[in-house]
C-alpha cells in the first residue's frame, strides 16, 4: 500500500513536470514566432501569438499545431502601385493545421480566417481621384466626395452615397451611386464613374483573400479568409 502510494506521488511531480515543461516551452514558441512574423512583415511591434493544443511538445516535435492565433496592431497593405499604406486596425488571424519549417523560417496554415478594420481616413488617402470616404449612416452605404472636372462646367465639388463591396478577389469597389449633389441632375452620370473608384490592397499575408467589407462608424471592417496562409511573409 504505501509502495503504490509513492509510485502515485511520483507520477504526480512527473506529470506536474511534465506540464510546466510544456507551457514554457510553449510559452518560448510563441515569442519565437511572434519574433519572426515581426522580422518578415517588418512591424515596428511584435505582435501576439497563442499557439493552441495540448500538449505542446509533441506538436513541436512534429511542427505541425493544431491552431495558431495572432493579433497585429500595425499590419499594412498598399494598392501595389506604390500609394500610401493603409493599415489594417486590430488584424486577428485564427489559423489551423499550421506547419512550421526550419528555425520558424516559414509558417504555413492549411486555412485561416481573419479580421481588421480599415480607417476612412486611410481608404480615403489611397482612393484615386482624391475621393474622400465617410460613414453613410445607413447599413452597408458610405458618402463618397470629390471634385471632377467638367466640359463648361469646370471643377464642381460633388457627393453621393454609395455601397462598398469586394471585387477581383482583394479589391475594394464603390457602386451603386445615388443621391448625387453638387451638380445638375442632366450631367449626374458623368460624375458617377469620378465617384466610384476601385482599389486593390496588396500585401495581405499569402493565401489570404478578402471576403467582405463592412461600412461601420468608425471604418470599414473586413473579413478575410484563405488556403494555404503565409503568416511569416
Amino acid at each position: 500500500m504505501r509502495a503504490a502510494r509513492r509510485l502515485l506521488i511520483v507520477l504526480i511531480v512527473l506529470a506536474a513536470l511534465f506540464v510546466a515543461a510544456d507551457r514554457i516551452t510553449l510559452h518560448f514558441a510563441e515569442s519565437e514566432a511572434a519574433s519572426k512574423i515581426q522580422s518578415e512583415r517588418n512591424l515596428s511591434q511584435k505582435p501576439s501569438v497563442s499557439i493552441g493544443g495540448f500538449p505542446f511538445l509533441t506538436q513541436l516535435a512534429s511542427k505541425k499545431f493544431d491552431e495558431v492565433k495572432m493579433s497585429a496592431s500595425d499590419l499594412t497593405v498598399n494598392d501595389g502601385k506604390g500609394g500610401p499604406n493603409i493599415q489594417l486596425q486590430n488584424f486577428r488571424i485564427d489559423a489551423k493545421n499550421v506547419k512550421v519549417t526550419g528555425n520558424y523560417s516559414g509558417i504555413v496554415a492549411g486555412s485561416g480566417t481573419g479580421t481588421a478594420r480599415i480607417s476612412y481616413g486611410d481608404l480615403s488617402a489611397a482612393l484615386p481621384n482624391q475621393v474622400t470616404v465617410a460613414y453613410g449612416g445607413t447599413p452597408g452605404k458610405v458618402k463618397v466626395s470629390g471634385k471632377v472636372d467638367l466640359p463648361v462646367l469646370g471643377s464642381q465639388q460633388v457627393s453621393g452615397t454609395a455601397d462598398i463591396s469586394v471585387v477581383d478577389g482583394n479589391g475594394i469597389s464603390l457602386t451603386n451611386l445615388s443621391g448625387i449633389t453638387g451638380v445638375d441632375p442632366t450631367v449626374a452620370s458623368l460624375v458617377a464613374s469620378f465617384l466610384q473608384p476601385k482599389l486593390q490592397l496588396a500585401g495581405l499575408p499569402s493565401g489570404l483573400r478578402l471576403d467582405s467589407v463592412q461600412p461601420g462608424p468608425d471604418g470599414i471592417d473586413i473579413r478575410v479568409s484563405g488556403t494555404n496562409v503565409s503568416l511569416s511573409n
